[in-house]
């Protein structure tokens, strides 16, 4: 590598039950121009403290004043872009890992593909102990933004907000991190936004680990099931208007809304009485299938919740 710009791995925080873990994989970069910066949600002290003991000065700290996540998980995203002094940045999640090579790796895809503004690892799904239990699938080096949308609306990629390299120049043009109700889809709709010109490069190698902890705000389902049902709505408008123009736009769309109806049956069956009794009131907004909410309805009633 003859030249080693600065890259940023923002890591937006509150639960520190494996936070340490995370920063040390972080710190373990073999490319070596690196800032950690850690934007500490308003947590308690446990883990400033964890920091302290860190102790590595290419850790820079910084704690907000309130738990701006707690509202919605792309807020405290957007904090860290806008601390972030890289020329390339990187999100990781405060129970996620990643491998020593990962920056390395997506750099030099970055060389490669200069046009290109957001670079992909393939990743895996890892419990508690840190044990795989499931994988994403692999993906072309480089395909086009419309490609990869396809994909996603048949359901053959999968991802999270961890396994991604941006410039930080074109994540800044577009806007930052898409703002969704709970941050729901927001990962999605951002790679969008940023991949439109130039596509995504992806290494098949599986260099960042997703931990399956259940614990974080959008994976709730019985509290935020509505929250959820905006986020889909207001998606799939913002995809329907970015595939203007395109020929693919009638076969993606097709695709996206079945397998939104795939997740809105999951979210009603998981949702509590209360949410579903407010949803038949407010059918008109949401021009829900009152089959679906009835069926959820009796649903609540039979089971043990």
């Amino acid at each position: 590598m003859n030249e080693c710009p600065l890259v940023t791995i923002a890591i937006p925080a509150y639960k520190a039950e494996f936070i340490q873990t995370t920063i040390k994989s972080a710190l373990s970069q073999t490319y070596r121009n690196i800032e950690i910066l850690i934007v500490d949600d308003s947590s308690n002290d446990e883990i400033s403290s964890i920091v302290k003991r860190i102790n590595d000065n290419r850790i820079c700290y910084v704690k907000n004043d309130t738990n701006i996540g707690g509202v919605n998980p792309a807020y405290n995203w957007n904090r860290c872009l806008e601390l972030a002094k890289g020329e390339f940045f990187c999100l990781l999640c405060d129970d996620d890992l990643y491998e020593p090579n990962f920056v390395e790796t997506l750099f030099l895809l970055a060389e490669k593909y200069p046009k290109t503004n957001v670079f992909r690892a393939r990743a895996n799904f890892i419990n508690s102990e840190g044990i795989e239990i499931n994988r994403f699938a692999s993906a072309p080096e480089c395909e086009s933004w419309e490609d990869y949308l396809w994909h996603v609306a048949h359901g053959y990629r999968t991802q999270t907000i961890s396994e991604w390299m941006y410039r930080i120049s074109a994540l800044r043009a577009c806007g930052g991190f898409a703002l969704l109700p709970l941050a729901w889809y927001a990962d999605y709709l951002t790679i969008f936004r940023v991949a439109k010109d130039g596509g995504i490069v992806s290494t098949s190698n599986v260099l960042m680990h997703f931990r399956q902890s259940g614990e974080n705000i959008s994976s709730r389902d019985s509290d935020n099931t509505e929250k959820k049902i905006q986020a889909a709505q207001q998606y799939r408008s913002e995809v329907e208007k970015s595939l203007d123009g395109s020929q693919e736009k009638q076969a993606i769309l097709i695709a996206l809304d079945k397998l939104l109806k795939q997740h809105l049956k999951y979210n009603l069956n998981h949702a509590n009485r209360k949410t579903i009794l407010r949803l038949l009131l407010k059918n008109k907004r949401y021009n829900l299938h009152m089959w679906w909410l009835w069926k959820a309805f009796w649903h609540t009633i039979f089971s043990k919740r």
